[in-house]
């Protein structure tokens, strides 16, 4: 895989890092693990307080543009980021819904 970084900036209110880069390969498009094990090996950066927020790949094209945050802690990733993230990265187990209790039926006179 041939990383491009597009560009990257230092977000201190959120404390994290934004990265924007690009990614080539050959084949089938890459799992998420690999995306960030490539993005981490180029700006140095610890893959476990990495989150991929965006993939995209154009039909007929051999890449994707990558928008990733990389926090400085496991907290601040856990505090700033919303639950569908965390569970898509798997940070975290999808949260059970509550199912509602039968309401009782009415009797038709």
């Amino acid at each position: 895989m041939n990383v491009n970084v597009l560009s990257t900036h230092e977000n201190k209110l959120l404390d994290r890092k934004e990265v924007e880069a690009e990614i080539a390969f050959d084949g089938a498009t890459p799992k998420r693990a690999d995306l960030k094990q490539a993005i981490s090996g180029k700006i140095a950066a610890n893959p476990d307080f990495m989150v991929l927020r965006k993939v995209a790949s154009s039909f007929g094209k051999k890449s994707v543009k990558i928008t990733a945050f990389v926090y400085h802690s496991k907290e601040s990733l856990m505090s700033i980021e919303p639950v569908h993230v965390k569970v898509r990265e798997g940070f975290m187990q999808k949260p059970e819904k509550k199912k509602k209790e039968a309401a009782p039926k009415k009797k038709k006179v």
